[in-house]
């Protein structure tokens, strides 16, 4: 089951919004089987417990007769060896019926694993306002690269990687819909600091920028704007 849907994922990271509702219908139609085939394995595990049910009560009974006549001091040798056969056949009985029952639940719960898979693919996924990958330029210069976040509560912490082979990494919080984040370059150290809104639909940030240069005491500032962008196109 998780083969097919990375497949699926797959196919439709390569073919676009177009494909992706093809995959959802691939996803309901095998999430249909998944569960007609649930349905037959509960009934078939419905039918191997009352045959095993029956068969633990002649295999009991069995027994019973074994002793019974094994009490009796006249019984024949061969009156306890027959009753004694007929214990055998229904141990034999018990005992396959016990690994049918065990192959049909274990069947059960891969099922139930399956359907749980498959109705989560279908389940939009909720974003929150940053988490993600964002496209992002900077102004002046119209400096581009990306920038990966994740919110924890009103934390922030991320990676960025922009134009000129600058990285590093992002910290900074996010209260109501305002954005501040601090750059800290992979080799400069502190950098700059972006402020920014985040649009209604999580869909984009915009804002402005700043940084001092400590040496000289001078200010430089711009303007920057980030684009959410597709979880499956994300590297």
């Amino acid at each position: 089951m998780r083969r097919i849907l990375a497949c699926l994922l797959a196919m439709a990271a390569l073919g676009g919004v177009s494909l992706l509702g093809d995959a959802n219908d691939i996803v309901k139609t095998e999430l249909a089987r998944e569960r007609r085939r649930l349905t037959l394995d509960s009934r078939t595990l419905a039918d191997i417990s009352r045959r095993l049910e029956t068969a633990l009560s002649q295999l009991a009974a069995a027994s019973r007769a074994v002793a019974e006549a094994a009490a009796k001091s006249d019984s024949p040798a061969e009156e306890i060896s027959r009753r004694e056969d007929v214990v055998s056949e229904s141990e034999q009985e018990v005992r396959s019926l016990l690994e049918k029952r065990r192959l049909v639940a274990d069947r059960i719960v891969e099922r139930h694993r399956s359907i749980a898979a498959l109705e989560s693919e279908l389940t939009p996924k909720k974003l929150d306002a940053v988490t993600g990958r964002w496209a992002v330029t900077v102004d002046p210069g119209s400096q581009r690269g990306y920038f990966r976040m994740t919110l924890d509560g009103t934390i922030v912490s991320g990676e960025y990687a922009l134009e000129g082979g600058y990285t590093g990494s992002l910290r900074g919080t996010l209260v109501s819909d305002r954005l501040r984040l601090e750059r800290v370059d992979s080799t400069q150290g502190f950098s700059a600091i972006f402020y920014g809104r985040v649009a209604r639909d999580y869909s984009s940030i915009s804002g402005t920028w700043e940084t001092t240069t400590f040496g000289g005491g001078a200010t430089t500032n711009g303007i920057w704007r980030a684009v959410r962008e597709e979880e499956e196109n994300n590297p």
